[in-house]
């Protein structure tokens, strides 16, 4: 009992340590956002702010800086909505409905996957150029959708291919076509699933910059990725800058409360089977 109670408090430490380690950073940019500059670079520096201002913020929201925001939320909804939907559908034809050239088709997707994004830019400038999209929100949503669909697929067919083939025999016996049986039947068991890759979608386009950084290179359509560059004037304002990185951080933090537990099952479960 002893040996299993000092095991067990080592590792609560461990954890502990690790916990604090990652989240110390994020706890001193949020107290310097509300710090002024002053108190921000006098010496010896302060953990805690001893005056609580909220100017920061409010210069935040009356120099532009929120156009920003509003730009990376509707890419990043935009694009997550497109992931699921496009990866639910190609997942379970994968999975369930076989074709011909299935498997070079995925041979085909596993090689996006390894290539690296920067082959790609060039193509995806001279294609949006013509097609009149650069420097707007879809010139971003698209590029975005097809770097992160080809891994949404692979998820949502091994998804579709953990679920039992005796499931889809009903429902086809109840009469159930397969666009029904995708929609009523395989769709809801494979939540755990959808939450990965809602999850995934959301961190990696919400977080991305190169693409960004190439395709919008007007002021007005940039993401808050590529309008922090910007943020710099003559000198850097930290506390604002502070202010910004906290905000930027929170929708991600959202994001992961409140799916934390569906992401553990969808991954839990993926192990079990595998």
């Amino acid at each position: 009992m002893r040996v299993s109670r000092l095991s067990s408090g080592i590792k609560y430490f461990i954890l502990f340590a690790a916990a604090l380690f990652f989240i110390t950073p994020f706890i001193y940019t949020l107290f310097n956002s509300f710090k002024s500059e002053e108190e921000i670079f006098q010496v010896p520096q302060s953990f805690f702010p001893n005056n609580i201002i909220f100017d920061n913020y409010i210069k935040i929201f009356t120099e532009g800086f929120s156009n920003y925001f509003v730009n990376s939320a509707i890419i990043t909804i935009v694009g997550v909505i497109l992931i699921t939907i496009l990866s639910a559908l190609a997942g379970y034809a994968f999975a369930r409905l076989p074709f011909k050239g299935q498997d070079i088709l995925l041979v085909a997707l596993l090689m996006t996957i390894t290539l690296p994004l920067a082959i790609f830019l060039i193509p995806m400038y001279l294609m949006e150029n013509r097609l009149g999209i650069l420097n707007t929100n879809l010139g971003l949503i698209l590029p975005n959708v097809a770097v992160g669909l080809p891994f949404a697929i692979f998820i949502m067919r091994a998804t579709f291919l953990s679920i039992p083939k005796e499931i889809e025999e009903s429902a086809a016996i109840d009469g159930c076509g397969v666009f029904q049986t995708w929609w009523r039947v395989m769709l809801p068991m494979a939540k755990n699933g959808l939450i990965i890759i809602i999850i995934h979608g959301f961190y990696n386009i919400w977080g991305e910059y190169t693409l960004a950084k190439t395709l919008a290179t007007d002021q007005a359509s940039m993401p808050l990725t590529v309008g922090l560059t910007l943020f710099k004037g003559e000198v850097w304002a930290f506390g604002t800058l502070a202010a910004v990185i906290v905000l930027s951080m929170l929708p991600p933090i959202i994001i992961f409360i409140i799916f934390q537990k569906q992401m553990v099952e969808g991954i839990s479960q993926g192990s079990i089977k595998g």
